[in-house]
């Protein structure tokens, strides 16, 4: 909503008191005149002397008729001004969204097959964080001026958001050409002269290829956005419009509201993954959430955990996780439960005091828990989760760094960081038996964690192979589907008194 400043809307006042006394002024001097008409009339002695009376007073309404005017032309241009401002964006003088829309609406009439792009540049963020306002602005203008220049005089570019531009061309052929040819693309991309050296924005770009004859112009740009959305989702440079996009859109809004539901409901479920040993013992559990939706089926953490975290979920999702993992702990009192912890938690001023929280709710000891981080988390740790992290070791929580070695520089985070475990990713674990560098990895990394203190544990064990080889590597913990399957609360229970009656017996017969 567009507000206006005091002083704005003092101006306003003003100006529309001085027009209500212009015409007061006029519809005076008229009544006046008509007056000393009738008066005239009626007083012959006054007849000789109307004439200049009447001569005056006509002039003087004549000067306030031309003020009233030259006012109102003036207010009317003040508002056409105002009207164009608002269409506009205030660093680039493009046209803003409203201007673009209307641009569009324009353009229906005329020819109405365009092409609509949207094109966000990725990392015009980072130069606005890095190098200031002043830096961004300019390279915001720069980059506009590019587009425009090359458009000429056949299409129209506007800034639609903080890091976003558009543009619509009549001649969807042309604008193809130079889509696919990556001319646009190349364009955003060449390096721009700051006082701070050149700085380089990327983009990806969303096409929409539109009737505007059958299409609204601000349908026509959203689906353009929908593109550009669905190009960075897949982690390409370009994406071209078509209804499937759409359809996976009204079905990501749909679980979003039926995952709401589900949160407030209590529908989602927990499993848990048994880890053993290098004896075979089950010695903790990983905690996993499931989604049995009623219609759809189960629906994979893959799918609805990052829809939660887009949504604004990931706080309620991860609190949920905690509160049924703590809950259902008591159940099994010697097994150490593994919860994973996403970066929107950790970056939560208030994660620690909901952990406290739920503690005491249940009633249980934080050494009988760790939480599972991710490398990708350590890259971007600010002091939020660096201090997070760190009252989670003093209360007595152990922490896990999981999918190691697929993120970015390992090795470091295990100095740096309060890391009491690290956990094989299974893309280590598969190829073992089939490449011949596989097992050098594996020792490589089990005796790093020897050296350093630090447990180690592989995920995703298929098979009794690759359990025999991470064991003989030095790899003693494991978890995955040779060992266990997630389970269901009651099962582990069940799993985990079969395990235990299986070791006792083992060892009676070594005995």
């Amino acid at each position: 909503m567009t507000t206006r400043s005091p002083d704005a809307l003092l101006r306003n006042v003003a100006g529309h008191t001085m027009d209500v006394l212009t015409l007061a002024a006029l519809v005076t001097l008229a009544s006046l005149v008509i007056f000393l008409v009738l008066q005239a009339s009626a007083i012959p002695t006054l007849a000789p002397s109307m004439p200049t009376i009447n001569a005056g007073l006509i002039a003087s309404t004549l000067l306030l008729l031309r003020q009233w005017k030259k006012g109102r032309d003036a207010e009317l241009a003040a508002r056409a001004g105002a009207s164009h401002l608002r269409r506009r964006d205030p660093v680039t003088q493009l046209p803003n969204t409203e201007g673009f829309v209307e641009a569009l609406g324009h353009q229906a009439s005329t020819q109405p097959r365009v092409a609509v792009v949207c094109i966000s540049l990725e990392r015009l963020r980072d130069v606005y964080d890095r190098l200031g306002a002043g830096c961004g602005d300019e390279v915001l203008r720069e980059l506009s001026l590019r587009l425009c220049s090359a458009l000429g005089h056949t299409g129209t570019v506007a800034r639609i958001g903080d890091n976003t531009l558009a543009l619509f061309h009549p001649s969807s052929s042309e604008i193809k050409l130079a889509l696919v040819g990556g001319q646009i693309g190349k364009l955003m991309a060449l390096p721009v002269a700051t006082p701070a050296g050149e700085v380089a924005v990327g983009a990806t770009i969303g096409v929409n290829f539109a009737d505007l004859s059958v299409t609204d112009p601000r349908e026509a740009l959203r689906q353009a956005r929908l593109a550009c959305s669905a190009a960075r989702t897949a982690g390409g440079d370009l994406a071209f419009f078509d209804a499937s996009l759409d359809e996976a859109q009204r079905l990501k809004l749909d679980l979003e509201i039926e995952l709401r539901q589900a949160l407030a409901d209590g529908v989602l479920r927990m499993v848990y993954q048994p880890q053993i040993d290098e004896r075979g013992v089950t010695i903790g559990v990983e905690a996993l959430m499931r989604w049995p939706h009623s219609t759809r089926g189960a629906i994979p953490p893959s799918l609805f955990v990052p829809l939660a975290e887009a949504a604004g979920l990931g706080e309620a999702l991860g609190r949920y996780a905690m509160d049924h993992a703590f809950a259902d702990s008591v159940l099994w009192p010697n097994l150490k439960v593994a919860i994973n912890v996403s970066p929107i938690q950790l970056q939560s001023p208030g994660f620690i005091t909901t952990v406290r929280d739920l503690l005491k709710k249940h009633d249980v000891k934080p050494q009988g828990f760790e939480f599972e981080i991710t490398e990708g988390l350590l890259l971007e740790a600010g002091t939020t989760v660096l201090g997070n992290l760190e009252q989670l070791r003093k209360l007595g929580f152990q922490i896990a760094l999981d999918d190691f070695g697929t993120g970015y520089s390992s090795l470091s985070y295990l100095g740096q960081f309060p890391i009491d475990k690290i956990k094989i990713d299974r893309s280590f674990v598969t190829p073992l038996g089939v490449r011949e560098d596989a097992a050098s990895i594996i020792r490589a990394i089990s005796d790093l964690s020897g050296a350093i203190g630090v447990k180690v544990l592989a995920e995703g064990v298929e098979t009794r192979a690759q359990l025999d080889m991470l064991r003989a590597e030095g790899c003693n913990q494991a978890q995955g589907y040779f060992v266990a399957p997630p389970m269901a609360r009651a099962q582990i229970l069940q799993h985990f008194g079969q395990v235990e009656t299986t070791v006792r017996e083992r060892r009676l017969r070594a005995a």
